[in-house]
């Protein structure tokens, strides 16, 4: 198909144009009108017990709190198994999550060498407006110590000998996220005339093809085979 045909076949199917023009504009208007995502994150660190000279009783790494790190992350999600990030810097957002709360074991190692040896949490929150947020990870950091103590109340830990959870930020700092708008309304726009071409050549394509008409066939006479002898003149 040429760009004459196809100039042609829009006119034909101008409202197929029409339709596809409505609907990119309408989905560039909800591009325009995104608001952004706030997001913060911050570490839940676990403190072992400490002794009289203010040092901790944990020097044995048999009794190190790594382990515990992954049962509370089972608990507060649920009897899910620990969430393991492949790279440290991934972010709940990143992931396509536009509101939410993400407690997990960060891994301090690559994705195909994974190492898990820190005794802190990775939590991240991300909600509409900084208040959510910050409510929502003081929230998520009570339901973290109050796991811990459910816990070791199970072991019959004693109180001398009990971790803590201890958020690295009591008011963590808040940062909204938001894409390019530049961005986002090229790649609409795009689209929209990529799918409004797709329609109009499925269309043509679909569309019956004129018959060419011909002139009707002309039959010969027909010519008899046999020859007629002249009649001889009759003599009176």
């Amino acid at each position: 198909m040429t760009a004459r045909d196809l100039f042609v076949a829009a006119l034909r199917r101008w409202y197929v144009v029409l339709l596809g023009g409505v609907l990119t504009l309408g989905a560039l208007y909800v591009v325009t009108q995104q608001t952004p995502v706030y997001w913060t994150q911050y570490n839940v660190l676990l403190v072992g017990p400490s002794g009289a000279q203010k040092t901790t009783v944990l020097d044995d790494p048999v009794y190190g709190l790594q382990p515990l790190v992954g049962v509370i992350a089972t608990d507060f999600n649920d009897g899910a198994p620990p969430l393991l990030t492949g790279d440290v810097a991934a972010t709940i957002v990143g992931e396509g999550h536009r509101e939410g709360v993400q407690v997990r074991v960060p891994n301090l190692g690559t994705q195909w060498r994974p190492l898990f040896p820190a005794n802190y949490l990775d939590v991240q929150v991300a909600a509409s407006s900084p208040d959510e947020v910050l409510a929502t990870a003081r929230a998520t950091s009570l339901r973290i110590s109050l796991l811990l103590e459910q816990i070791q109340d199970d072991m019959g830990a004693p109180l001398a000998l009990r971790a803590r959870a201890v958020p690295s930020s009591k008011y963590p700092t808040v940062i909204p996220i938001s894409g390019s708008r530049s961005r986002a309304l090229a790649a609409t726009g795009l689209s929209g005339m990529a799918v409004t071409l797709a329609v109009l050549l499925m269309l043509e394509r679909r569309r019956p093809k004129a018959r060419l008409r011909t002139a009707p066939a002309v039959t010969p006479a027909r010519t008899s085979l046999l020859r007629r002898r002249p009649r001889s003149p009759v003599v009176a």
